[in-house]
């Protein structure tokens, strides 16, 4: 069993990221009075997990590293699940395992770790001295569907909204694990080719999409001119 996972994104009109980079809206509003209609539509979703890519959780949260000169990995590498106080929980990939987490939560919400099964033992000591849950995803932590069936089977997880940035976005793309896409679009312009965009697969698979497709589900325009689109995936 896995979990129903909505990739919840919000991207301009050529669908790029950097939020920074965007025109401003015309008729002088803040960027980020914008930028909350996206929290607003993500709350709508009601999923019971959320989940960032490594860049995106270190850019904004944590961006300090873990050291340790013992690399020894756990002979036993199991699945942990530290105590909760959260109904939803918090998901990220850190296939370096090195994460310096601050906090046992983001935004109130209980962290859970993907990780590889190399990852050092003093590292997983240390997450669970943080109170940080964390399971592993093979051998260098890409086996995705892996990672989202013990988020079901252990975690009690069935659904799971996809926040990117664009890596995250595209490993599970091509891993063909996505069953919507939820797809805000603020009204305004990046322009630039080399802005990171919504999918963004890095490996050989030259078509990460091959042999699915979208079916709209709903348009809506939301306030000051930023657009809500849902889409189903069907997977040939």
């Amino acid at each position: 069993m896995l979990p129903k996972i909505i990739c919840h994104i919000m991207g301009s009109v050529d669908g790029r990221l950097l939020t920074d980079r965007w025109t401003l809206p015309f008729d002088g509003k803040d960027r980020t009075e914008l930028l909350g209609v996206y929290a607003a539509v993500c709350r709508e979703l009601g999923t019971d997990a959320w989940m960032f890519g490594k860049n995106t959780l270190c850019e904004g949260f944590f961006p300090e590293r873990f050291h340790t000169t013992i690399l020894t990995p756990s002979a036993r590498p199991v699945t942990h699940i530290a105590r909760r106080s959260s109904s939803r929980l918090f998901v990220v990939a850190d296939p370096g395992a090195d994460i310096l987490f601050e906090s046992s939560t983001v935004r109130g919400d209980n962290i859970v770790s993907i990780l590889p099964e190399t990852a050092p033992a003093a590292y997983l000591e240390y997450l669970r001295e943080r109170n940080i849950s964390y399971l592993f995803a093979g051998r260098n932590s890409s086996d995705l569907y892996l990672a989202m069936q013990i988020l079901s089977e252990e975690f009690g997880v069935k659904s799971l909204s996809l926040q990117g940035g664009g890596i995250i976005d595209g490993a599970f793309l091509q891993a063909g694990l996505i069953d919507e896409l939820s797809l805000v679009v603020y009204p305004g312009i990046d322009g630039a080719a080399s802005s990171p965009s919504i999918f963004e697969y890095v490996g050989k698979e030259q078509m990460p999409a091959k042999g699915q497709s979208l079916e709209l589900m709903s348009v809506e325009t939301l306030q000051n001119g930023v657009v809500w689109l849902r889409y189903r995936f069907h997977k040939g």
